[in-house]
């Protein structure tokens, strides 16, 4: 069973800065529940690591754009998001991190009043969760029962 997890979250050096967010315990519950953990980043796949940051903001009627150096960047997100699950079809679920533009769940739109689904939710068709929520065995249980019965429904 593949579940696709944020690179930095897996304990890659791909965050804005070229720092990390490691949670070690989760590739010990991986191995325990015979998942692939598949580490994807559409920030450093389309902007390398270091990076400036991306900031979210609701301009007018033109919608969302996420600002990074002065350009909107926020469609390149959407589509990379796109392209990476496309490319793992194979996978049943993506395990992302608060605060990110494209790997939250609930990631603040300046100007907008409310968050949003970042690109890699928005994205995916499976079942989708951030790592903080994976902290505690019961949370881990109902995102692993979540992605199975995915699993289940896609083959059968």
């Amino acid at each position: 069973m593949k579940i696709l997890i944020s690179s930095c979250v897996y304990g890659n050096n791909v965050r804005w800065n070229g720092s990390n967010r490691a949670f070690e315990d989760i590739h010990a519950w991986a191995i325990d529940n015979n998942i692939e953990l598949v580490p994807v980043c559409p920030e450093n796949e389309l902007f390398g690591t270091p990076r400036s940051p991306i900031k979210l903001e609701q301009v007018g009627d033109k919608g969302i754009v996420g600002w990074m150096a002065g350009k909107d960047v926020y469609r390149k997100l959407l589509d990379k998001a796109f392209e990476i699950t496309s490319r793992h079809h194979d996978a049943v679920g993506f395990i992302g991190i608060a605060g990110s533009p494209s790997c939250s769940v609930s990631v603040g739109v300046k100007n907008l009043g409310s968050t949003i689904k970042a690109p890699m939710h928005q994205q995916s068709l499976f079942p989708t969760t951030e790592i903080n929520s994976m902290r505690t065995e019961l949370n881990r249980d109902m995102f692993l029962k979540r992605v199975r019965k995915y699993e289940n429904r896609r083959l059968s």
